[in-house]
């Protein structure tokens, strides 16, 4: 890459300068900066750029969540994203880490680090792990494309039950977190975010084998671990489209209507969750999770009465339901 183009997004015309003039230094020749959020996601949307440098706290649109909604993108899902800040907390590590952040930049900057971070980020250097699951994805779709369903499946199932999994990875970025090891910690993250999008297409592929070979069931399994790491990701229309897909074919499953129900909730349709909500307790009129869940639409619309109702039932279903003697405590006390 000979000129890539990197976009500066801040509030901070000080430290747009600074960043600016230290990308200078190190050799990348015209970098962009646009103030604020807004701003970066309208030169994303019409220009092209290689790699995006963001402060964390703005007050518009902060850096954390333009990159959650970059990342929600298919197009621009895998485009090096950095986060600036003078001091990152454990915390925030996490937050920028679940969210699928290249790396971190400690204010003031060091210009071989920053160097060394863009130069790997966009070298596209792969991690052997990442490599080996692209390839593992790629052979199975081309065994299902030549009907090859058994054969996919035992791949897929090979890879998806290995010790390398997106949580192994989630679980190294937060102890690595509580280290005070930032740098390994992003790394593992990022390693868990990139395979989380891999893992979809698996599920997904696994989903098509399964029902291709007449094994609903499990073709609703799959379709449904797909979903749920979409809605982990914030891609709620394309987990969505994926539980209608089995509606449309005549699934009848308490974890469909349960988890549109969550997606309705997540988007602010109060009237469909409930409707989903209801359908999945006529499958199941004693799972209490689906009382809680109604419980929780009725505190997000300010219902409390309503919603004490619906918590109450969850524990009358299951006396040790600790969440919902805590919320209906928090009801009690009139801290909700």
């Amino acid at each position: 890459m000979s000129n890539p183009s990197i976009l500066i997004v801040s509030e901070d015309a000080k430290e747009q300068k600074q960043l600016k003039d230290t990308l200078k230094k190190i050799g990348y020749a015209d970098p962009v900066a646009v103030h604020g959020g807004g701003n970066a996601w309208v030169s994303l949307k019409n220009s092209e750029v290689d790699c995006v440098i963001a402060a964390y706290d703005m007050e518009e649109m902060s850096g954390l969540a333009l990159l959650k909604i970059l990342r929600r993108e298919d197009q621009l899902g895998e485009l090096p994203f950095f986060l600036t800040d003078n001091a990152f907390t454990k915390l925030k590590v996490i937050k920028a880490g679940q969210a699928g952040v290249s790396g971190l930049l400690v204010i003031p900057y060091k210009p071989e680090v920053i160097k060394t971070k863009l130069g790997m980020a966009m070298g596209k250097i792969k991690d052997p792990v990442i490599e080996q699951t692209e390839l593992s994805i790629d052979k199975g779709i081309e065994l299902i494309e030549q009907k090859e369903f058994t054969k996919a499946l035992e791949l897929f199932e090979n890879l998806v039950n290995q010790k390398e999994n997106p949580e192994y990875y989630f679980n190294i970025g937060y102890i690595k977190t509580a280290q005070n090891k930032h740098t390994e910690a992003i790394d593992a993250f990022s390693k868990a975010t990139r395979l989380d999008r891999l893992f979809v297409k698996a599920y997904e592929a696994m989903a098509k084998a399964y029902k291709a070979l007449g094994q609903a069931e499990k073709a609703e399994e799959y379709t449904q671990a797909a979903a749920e790491i979409y809605m982990d990701t914030d891609k709620l229309g394309a987990a969505e489209e994926l539980l209608n897909e089995l509606l449309e074919s005549g699934s009848n499953s308490l974890n469909v209507f349960n988890t549109l129900g969550v997606i309705h909730r997540k988007k602010g349709n109060v009237k469909q969750a409930l409707n989903q909500y209801k359908k999945a307790l006529k499958i199941h009129p004693d799972e209490p999770y689906i009382y809680y869940n109604i419980g929780r639409l009725y505190l997000d619309t300010k219902d409390t009465a309503k919603a004490k109702v619906y918590f109450q039932a969850a524990l009358d279903k299951d006396h040790d339901f600790d969440e919902a003697k805590q919320v209906i405590k928090a009801i009690d006390l009139g801290l909700i």
